[in-house]
């Protein structure tokens, strides 16, 4: 793990910089998971694996980004730098599903542009990692059960990820997502406007074809087809928190 490349210039959210894990300079850090999930208070959205979005779908809307490359996220709130789940202690909110790209900080898969190879990155400020609490990172020079049980689950979710991005793709060139926007209004005063995403519409589904349809199911994206679609009654529990602390009006 050492010898990693440098960090990239757009950097994935939650990371304010990016390090290659190595033994030689981080050895004495730990992984402290009692830290909370703080770092994801401002974030309004989340990008969601293939396989969690049917669990996803319990919680949150699931919504597909724009773009030519369309890709799930789980909304997490009705404004921009606000996320609903997250409390003042830092605690996601009781029985709410938290997205493995949250789980997953302070480390992440990254590809390095030059050479296309995957290295571990960290953000090595993380109120997480620190060297007088939680489990050590590595020992004796090696890296300890903690660190090799978040490689991979990082590992897994990248895995989860690079499937959702076919998947988005597939959909986006079968015309099934189209572009849409959502205003809310808010029963004690202000409203929200969420713009810049695409769902799955129900008269577009109805025009796949039938082998397109059937490739879906063998890939296995019809129940996150329907998840998604299903994950429309979530914006009601949106709404209901964020009553709680009503949003300014956006425009």
């Amino acid at each position: 793990m050492s010898g990693a490349p440098s960090p990239v210039v757009s950097l994935p959210l939650f990371f304010k910089r990016v390090v290659g894990v190595n033994p030689a300079v981080h050895a004495g850090l730990r992984l402290d998971r009692s830290t909370g999930f703080g770092f994801a208070a401002a974030a309004q959205s989340v990008p969601l694996g293939l396989g969690e979005i049917e669990a996803a779908a319990q919680h949150y809307p699931v919504l597909f980004t724009s773009g030519p490359t369309p890709t799930p996220v789980a909304l997490l709130g009705l404004r921009e730098g606000s996320n609903l789940f997250v409390r003042p202690d830092g605690s996601w909110l009781p029985d709410a599903y938290v997205p493995a790209y949250v789980r997953a900080f302070p480390f992440i898969f990254l590809e390095d542009p030059a050479s296309k190879a995957l290295y571990v990155g960290m953000e090595p400020d993380a109120a997480s990692l620190r060297p007088d609490a939680g489990q050590p990172l590595f020992e004796d020079g090696r890296p300890s059960a903690a660190l090799n049980e978040a490689i991979t689950f990082c590992s897994a979710y990248r895995e989860g990820v690079v499937a959702a991005a076919n998947f988005g793709r597939a959909l986006q060139a079968a015309g099934v997502l189209q572009e849409e926007e959502a205003t809310v209004n808010f029963t004690v005063g202000g409203s929200a406007r969420i713009r810049g995403f695409k769902l799955a519409r129900s008269e577009k589904l109805a025009e796949v074809d039938d082998a397109t349809f059937l490739e879906w199911r063998r890939m296995g994206w019809v129940a996150a087809i329907y998840a998604h679609r299903f994950s429309a009654g979530r914006w009601g529990r949106l709404i209901e928190l964020a009553a709680l602390a009503p949003p300014a009006v956006t425009h």
